[in-house]
C-alpha cells in the first residue's frame, strides 16, 4: 500500500476539523435552548466526497494560517513534551512580539534562588545606633535596664518650665501637684457683701442693686453702731449686716413698709423703728424685718445680766437669747466668774405669766421662767441693732429724748468705745453694751434697764410674735 499523499493528510484532517466544529455548534445549540430543533444527523461521505481537494486543502491553509496569526504560541512550535517548569500561566515569557526587542531572560524557578527583596524606603540603621526601644523589639530577651531614680522636687506656685527632650521616653508620673490649683474657700458666703482688693481697710462693698441688675460696686465706711453688733456668719439664722451707699440708703428708706409674710398685714417701719436711731441702723433693721424667717430658729429667751464693776458713771449690760433660761444663768456665772452678773430682767417676763414684775424674784435659784418667745434668733438680732446705735450715739442722754430725731443733731460726740477680751474666757463679747448713767437731774437715773433696754426688748418681742 502507498504512503498517503500531503495533500490527502491535509484533506483528512480539515473534514475531521469541520466536523468537529459542527458537531460542537450543534451541541451549544440544543443547551442554550430547551425547544431547539433535533440535531441534524452526520454529514454524509457523499457530501465531503462531493467536495474537491484544492478546495478543501485551501480552507485548511487558511484556518491553519489563521491560529498562528492569534500568537498563542510560538511559529516554530514549542514541544509539547517539555514544558517549561517556570511558566505559569499567561503569554510565555520567552515569546519576543517584535523581533527588533531583545528577548527576556528566562525568570528562575522558586527553588534555584531565594526571592527578590522589597525596596527599602530608609537604609537600615547601624547596630550602633539603634534605640533602645528598637533593640527590644529585636530581641525580646534582651534585660531590662534599671530605672532612673529621680527625687521629686516641691511643687512651686509658679509655672513650671518647660522640660528638655530626651532621647529614651520615660513614663510620667503621678504628681500630687497639679497645674490647676484648687481655689481657696472664701472667708464669706454668697450672702455677705463681696470685697475686692480696691476696697480699703474699714471698707465694704455696697450690698445694693443698680438698675442694670448687679451689685453696687461702691464702697462704703463701716458705722461704729454696726460694728457693735456680732457679724459673724451663722448661716441663715444670723447673716451678715448688709451696709448700702448713700444712694441706696435713701431708696430703702423711702419705703414706708412691707407686707408680712405671717399674716399678709401690711407693716409700716415708723410704727416700729424710732426716728432718733441713725439712718445706716433704720437700713439694717428694715432688712431684717422684711426678711423671711429661718426654719432653723428656735424659741426661747432674752435675758440681760448686769455687769457689776466698781465704776459708777456707766453700766454694762448683757443682752443674750437662750433655750434654757436657769441653765444659762449658771453657765455665765461659771464662764466668766472675776465679775459678779446679777439678772436684770428676761423677755417674755413674769408679766406674761400673770404676776407682777416687781415680784419676780431675780435672784439665781429662784427664776421660774415661763413660756418661750418665737424665732429668739431674729429676735437677738433686732435687739442688738437698736442697743447698738443707742450706745454709739448716745441720743439717750437728750434732754428731750425719746421725741427726738436724730438729723436734729445730738450734741454728743459718737461713742467709739473699743471692744477688749474677757480676762475669764479670752473671747469679745460683742453682746456686751456699756451706757452712761443718767444725771441726778434727769429723774431716770439709775434706772437704765427699765428706761432704755427693756422698752427696746419688748416693743421688738411683739414685733416678732406678730408678723414674723
Amino acid at each position: 500500500m502507498s504512503k498517503p499523499s500531503t495533500k490527502q493528510k491535509v484533506k483528512e484532517a480539515a473534514e475531521s476539523l469541520l466536523l468537529k466544529l459542527v458537531d460542537s455548534l450543534d451541541s451549544k445549540k440544543d443547551e442554550s435552548s430547551e425547544e431547539a430543533p433535533p440535531k441534524p444527523p452526520p454529514k454524509p461521505a457523499s457530501y465531503l466526497a462531493s467536495l474537491k481537494p484544492n478546495d478543501l486543502a485551501h480552507s485548511a491553509q487558511n484556518m491553519l494560517h489563521s491560529f498562528n496569526g492569534l500568537k498563542l504560541s510560538d511559529p516554530t512550535g514549542v514541544p509539547a513534551t517539555s514544558p517549561d517548569p517556570g511558566f505559569v500561566g499567561g503569554f510565555h515569557p520567552g515569546y519576543v512580539p517584535n523581533g527588533n526587542e531583545p528577548g527576556r531572560p528566562p525568570l528562575a524557578h522558586a527553588s534555584s534562588a531565594p526571592p527578590p527583596q522589597m525596596p527599602v524606603p530608609f537604609p537600615p540603621p547601624s547596630p550602633g545606633k539603634q534605640s533602645l526601644a528598637m533593640q527590644m523589639a529585636l530581641d525580646p530577651g534582651l534585660p531590662l535596664p534599671p530605672r532612673p531614680s529621680s527625687t521629686p522636687g516641691k511643687p512651686s506656685s509658679s509655672k513650671p518650665a518647660a522640660a528638655s527632650p530626651s532621647s529614651t521616653p520615660t513614663k510620667p508620673k503621678p504628681s500630687k501637684a497639679s497645674a490647676v490649683q484648687t481655689p481657696t474657700k472664701a472667708s464669706s458666703s454668697a450672702s455677705s457683701p463681696p470685697s475686692t482688693p480696691s476696697g480699703k481697710a474699714g471698707q465694704v462693698q455696697c450690698s445694693g442693686t443698680t438698675k442694670a441688675g448687679k451689685q453696687c460696686s461702691r464702697f462704703v465706711k463701716t458705722v461704729p453702731a454696726l460694728e457693735l453688733v456680732s457679724d459673724e456668719e451663722d448661716g441663715e439664722l444670723n447673716p451678715p449686716i448688709e451696709r448700702f451707699c448713700h444712694q441706696h440708703t435713701k431708696e430703702l428708706l423711702g419705703n414706708s413698709g412691707y407686707y408680712a409674710r405671717k399674716n399678709g398685714e401690711w407693716v409700716k417701719f415708723s410704727d416700729w423703728i424710732p426716728v432718733y436711731l441713725q439712718a445706716e441702723t433704720r437700713t439694717a433693721l428694715q432688712v431684717e424685718m422684711e426678711r423671711s424667717r429661718s426654719q432653723s430658729d428656735v424659741d426661747g429667751y432674752i435675758y440681760t445680766f448686769e455687769i457689776r464693776e466698781e465704776e459708777i458713771t456707766t453700766v454694762k449690760l448683757k443682752v443674750g437669747r437662750a433655750v434654757n433660761l436657769t441653765k444659762r444663768i449658771d453657765q455665765w456665772s461659771k464662764q466668766c466668774g472675776s465679775k459678779e452678773q446679777v439678772l436684770r430682767g428676761y423677755y417674755p417676763g413674769p408679766e406674761a405669766q400673770g404676776e407682777a414684775g416687781n415680784d419676780a424674784s431675780m435672784m439665781k435659784g429662784r427664776v421660774k421662767a415661763g413660756e418661750k418667745a418665737p424665732c429668739c434668733h431674729r429676735l437677738e438680732r433686732l435687739i442688738h441693732l437698736e442697743l447698738a446705735d443707742l450706745v454709739s450715739t448716745r441720743i439717750y442722754l437728750d434732754s428731750s429724748w425719746p421725741d427726738v430725731d436724730y438729723g436734729e443733731g445730738t450734741g454728743q460726740k459718737p461713742n467709739t468705745q473699743n471692744k477688749e477680751r474677757c480676762e475669764d474666757c479670752g473671747s469679745t463679747h460683742k453682746e456686751i453694751f456699756e451706757f452712761e448713767r443718767w444725771p441726778a437731774t434727769h429723774g431716770h437715773r439709775n434706772k437704765e434697764w427699765e428706761g432704755i433696754v427693756k422698752p427696746v426688748i419688748e416693743r421688738w418681742g411683739r414685733f416678732v410674735e406678730l408678723y414674723v
